[in-house]
């Protein structure tokens, strides 16, 4: 089993979640492509660690979700968006049993029982999740809104700036008012 120290969320990363090593420490499992391996960090870790590699952490990532999509537990976070990484947790962030679903990845679902779910996902994965099949999709339906969201707020029309014919002249003077403007 292929252990690593560090890991950045990618495009190719299908999932994470916690799982306990041989010595009842907290890693993270990843599935990423075809491989799964286990990451020595929680899971948590990982996903801040990838966070402030991309300019943001965890908690700004989970307060812009709120701010957009209003007071709602169980945040999707937006990882990189040029590349097109949401990810959506399936209990609470601090359940060290979450499991983070990366967007992309999640193809169909299926009822298995009344609690119980079938996600198909990229490479062929199937993973089988104690959660009623509507209670899931609502979850992937705030990753999608979330995504729309930020990708709509993130259009801007362009804009040209035209140099004015005379600049300002700004002399810093003495006293209370230290700026004059000409």
């Amino acid at each position: 089993m292929r252990v690593l120290g560090e890991y950045k969320i990618n495009e190719k990363t299908v999932l994470v979640t916690g799982e306990y090593d041989e010595s009842g420490r907290l890693c993270t499992r990843v599935i990423e492509g075809e491989e799964s391996f286990l990451v020595n960090m929680k899971p948590l870790q990982v996903i801040n660690n990838t966070l402030l590699m991309n300019g943001s952490n965890f908690r700004g990532a989970r307060e812009s979700s709120k701010k957009i999509l209003g007071k709602s537990h169980m945040c999707p976070i937006k990882i990189n968006c040029n590349l097109g990484i949401w990810v959506f947790p399936t209990k609470s962030y601090i359940n060290d049993f979450c499991v983070w679903f990366s967007l992309m990845h999640v193809k169909r679902t299926k009822a298995r029982g009344v609690k119980r779910t079938e996600v198909v996902l990229s490479y062929d994965h199937t993973f089988f999740i104690e959660m009623k099949e509507s209670s899931f999709n609502q979850k992937r339906q705030k990753a999608l809104d979330l995504r729309e969201a930020i990708l709509k707020n993130s259009e801007s029309p362009l804009t040209f700036y035209v140099e004015p014919k005379k600049g300002l002249s700004i002399r810093e003077d003495e006293g209370v008012n230290r700026y004059r403007i000409r």
